[in-house]
């Protein structure tokens, strides 16, 4: 039995005890606000036991290899930041970079952890964080296998525990064909159901957290864009928490020749997903350095 962690009654046990001790132990009111099970949040198998100790242990294991020639160059991250602007250029979000240095002096693997996920893990965990553009929306981006989705089923859990309410965690891959079948299977045996796509879309959008995991991998046709992208505009305008994986950030979709997105030429939505908070599945020190040998 858990509570909320934050309930001043139970402090987080679930179950209040009386100072006398023949008094019956009550269960707290606040377990019937707590996240649901990794079920009810739809998580698939692969990731139902994700949560952020595992995925730092997973992800320090996997980074093992690099992680003494990374910290190795903090010393020369300092010293750049120190030269002057006409020897090495303008450096963008530098006061990122003297947080990102002052954080791993203290802890060394905040340079190793994905670049922006230990900002994504006091937001989930915690509730602190400040939104650049107001909307509270995540862009966590990596090639396959990198963790991306493991790292936003984390986070999902998190959150839920966290806040006690619910979220989902959805396959783009699979809603986009489900959207696909209701247009073009709307009678046949594929939906038996007389499913609209209305009826797929609303359960999704007021959901306290919503994740959409592989964006980048919705169906190329322009009516699944579109509806979508309603979902997207829908969440916007209630400002509910969502969370979005891909395999490149939000510009690197552009640079995909029709894509149905772009076809929708609706600029202020890909705006707001080029304002999403970033996760980059590199070592936060990785993009420093990378800069830092080009400048």
């Amino acid at each position: 039995m858990r509570g909320r962690p934050d309930c001043p009654r139970c402090l987080g046990k679930g179950l209040v005890f009386d100072p006398d001790p023949q008094k019956p132990v009550l269960v707290c009111g606040c377990t019937a606000d707590l996240a649901p099970d990794a079920e009810t949040l739809g998580l698939p198998s692969r990731y139902r036991d994700a949560d952020f100790t595992r995925f730092w242990k997973w992800w320090n294991n996997s980074q093992a290899s690099g992680v003494r020639a990374l910290l190795d160059r903090v010393s020369d991250l300092e010293e750049w930041l120190t030269r002057p602007e006409e020897e090495v250029g303008p450096i963008p979000s530098r006061d990122d970079l003297v947080k990102l240095l002052q954080a791993v002096r203290k802890k060394p693997e905040h340079g190793i952890h994905p670049a922006g996920a230990q900002s994504l893990f006091q937001w989930a965990q915690n509730g602190k964080h400040k939104f650049r553009h107001g909307w509270e929306l995540w862009w966590i981006h990596g090639p396959a296998q990198s963790g991306r989705s493991t790292l936003a089923a984390a986070a999902l859990r998190g959150w839920t525990e966290r806040t006690g309410k619910a979220g989902s965690f959805v396959s783009v891959r699979t809603l986009s064909q489900s959207i696909k079948d209701v247009y073009h299977d709307i009678r046949s045996y594929q939906n038996q159901a007389f499913q609209s796509v209305r009826d797929l879309i609303e359960p999704l959008q007021d959901k306290p957290l919503l994740v959409l995991d592989d964006w980048d991998r919705m169906d190329s046709d322009i009516r699944v864009a579109q509806a979508l992208a309603q979902l997207l505009d829908h969440r916007y305008g209630e400002e509910l928490p969502t969370i979005l994986t891909a395999a490149g950030s939000p510009e690197a979709r552009e640079l995909r020749e029709n894509h149905p997105l772009t076809r929708l030429e609706d600029l202020s939505l890909l705006k707001r997903l080029e304002g999403a908070e970033r996760v980059e599945m590199v070592p936060a020190l990785r993009p420093w350095i990378d800069r830092m040998e080009r400048s």
